[in-house]
């Protein structure tokens, strides 16, 4: 929020506890002075889920938007980290308003983001959408193509012409978003539409009655991603093993994405009263990437489903915290 808010006695409480939590766009969207639509993304991510930590079991996140101007270095990046926020929704105990205000912006950007989304208040009324966004930039055609490309013929494979040529995108504007193929890959692994994790989470936890019964459905969800998305696999996997050099600028985007798989593991292990939750999620976790690579391997889910068996009898014998 811009710096200008006073709380009542009712916030100031509420703040005092941990309950509201306010924050200036410095701290938040424009740390550094700049927008960072994967770094925003993180951030609310970990938003999320500290209310749980604190015993909240739901946790609401309004963003007001006043901040996205032409001027703003990185509001080229908005429409991707929309769609990311998007991608955040499945999880039904929390509730994400991003606000803007039509006033204050562009009839092209309103659109865009609108279209970001399957659906948006505007007036007081719900509109829905096609969750496409029609008015991309220049940066987003390129990711869209990247996305496409990359997930389809691997990283080596795609050269710089081919990604320009996808994009629809001039050679002088590629390399004013992107200096080198490797700032693409990054962005790419980044980029909302190459996380798998959000969808399949969500999946197993609108169908788990309890939390013992998260961690099976998670298996089960997987396998259903691997068959829509025709067997590709896991998009960090692949590069890392593509790349095969540990110092890659790539590397550290998906050493943060598994650690972030088997940080959400540890918390659901934990949540369910089991003892040791790191380890059995450290071991959870090797589960999925063997269930992963295999499936690809086969063109099957049966890895998947053969994995969500094993995790419970696993979990069966794992003493209770």
């Amino acid at each position: 929020l811009p710096d200008r808010l006073q709380l009542g006695p009712a916030g100031s409480a509420a703040s005092d506890s941990g309950q509201l939590d306010i924050r200036a766009w410095a701290q938040t969207y424009l740390a550094d002075g700049s927008f960072v639509g994967s770094r925003t993304l993180d951030d609310v991510r970990r938003a999320l889920g500290e209310g749980a930590g604190m015993g909240y079991p739901r946790t609401r996140l309004i963003g007001e938007m006043e901040w996205a101007q032409d001027e703003v270095v990185g509001t080229d990046e908005l429409v991707t980290y929309e769609s990311g926020i998007d991608g955040l929704l499945g999880r039904p105990a929390h509730a994400v308003v991003c606000a803007y205000d039509v006033r204050r912006h562009s009839a092209s950007r309103i659109a865009a983001v609108l279209a970001a989304h399957k659906a948006a208040f505007v007036g007081g009324r719900l509109q829905r959408t096609d969750g496409q966004a029609a008015f991309a930039t220049s940066r987003d055609r390129i990711l869209a193509a990247a996305s496409r490309l990359f997930g389809r013929n691997g990283v080596r494979a795609t050269g710089v012409d081919f990604l320009i040529g996808s994009a629809g995108v001039a050679k002088a504007t590629f390399y004013r978003h992107f200096p080198s193929k490797d700032d693409v890959i990054v962005a790419w692994l980044q980029d909302p539409r190459t996380r798998w994790f959000e969808s399949v989470r969500a999946k197993a936890e609108a169908g788990a009655a309890t939390p013992d019964d998260v961690i099976p459905r998670f298996f089960v969800a997987l396998a259903d991603w691997l068959e829509a998305g025709d067997y590709r696999g896991c998009a960090y996997l692949n590069t890392a093993i593509e790349l095969s050099d540990p110092d890659h600028r790539a590397m550290p985007a998906v050493r943060s994405y598994m650690d972030e798989i088997q940080q959400y593991l540890a918390e659901i292990v934990g949540a369910a009263g089991y003892g040791e939750p790191a380890l059995v999620a450290a071991q959870l976790q090797t589960m999925v990437a063997g269930a992963i690579t295999l499936g690809v391997a086969l063109r099957s889910g049966g890895p998947a489903v053969a994995a969500s068996e094993a995790a419970s009898r696993m979990l069966a014998v794992t003493p209770r915290a």
